[in-house]
């Protein structure tokens, strides 16, 4: 074989490594890009979820409180009139009232009755679900923050690497210096002291 064959081989051989090299960067740098916008969609999931849920969950307590009231206010009232001879009538009324509220099919599909013929109200478990709901977006929030720290890390690991960082020496272009997600330390004292509020 040529010394001509052999120098060809070599330079083309040089050449795949040098694109293969550059091809890995590009796509460690996109990902990092990728990662980054994905902590962009869970904030903004995030955003929409926790308001659009609280607001439902407070107006499905709003409604229970109300409808509470009017089942104990009703009760009371029959209580107070049993022991009255005179009011038979609007004792009746009131038992009537009690039992339509109780037993219509609005009322019953909404509550399941004890004993006392009081509504078991169904709020704690929409804030169970609320709770399930909150901590899954807080996860898949963090989960994308740590994604977008392994990819940086990642790239930065690789473009320092011999034989890498000659390729990267040799493209400018191929570094980039992100930055970590990380919070200023008023920001970390911020959400410390949040809560999610009723």
């Amino acid at each position: 074989m040529s010394t001509g064959w052999i120098i060809l081989i070599v330079v083309g051989v040089l050449i795949f490594w040098i694109v293969s090299i550059y091809n890995k960067i590009i796509r460690l740098k996109e990902n990092v890009v990728n990662a980054e916008k994905q902590i962009s969609v869970q904030l903004d999931r995030r955003a929409k979820i926790f308001d659009s849920l609280i607001n439902s969950v407070k107006k499905y307590m709003d409604y229970e409180k109300s409808a509470f009231k009017e089942v104990v206010e009703l009760r009371q009232k029959a209580i107070n009139l049993e022991g009255d001879a005179f009011n038979n009538e609007e004792l009746k009324e009131v038992e009537e009232s009690l039992s339509s509220m109780i037993n219509s099919g609005e009322m019953s599909s909404k509550f399941s009755l004890t004993m006392e013929a009081y509504p078991d109200l169904k709020a704690s478990t929409n804030m169970l679900q609320l709770q399930e709901e909150i901590v899954s977006t807080e996860n898949k929030l963090s989960f994308a923050k740590q994604a977008y720290n392994d990819g940086i890390e990642q790239y930065n690991v690789t473009i320092e690497s011999v034989p890498d960082t000659f390729v990267v020496k040799a493209f400018p272009k191929l570094k980039q210096d992100f930055k970590y997600w990380e919070l200023s330390e008023e920001k970390v004292q911020a959400n410390e002291e949040r809560v999610v509020e009723f």
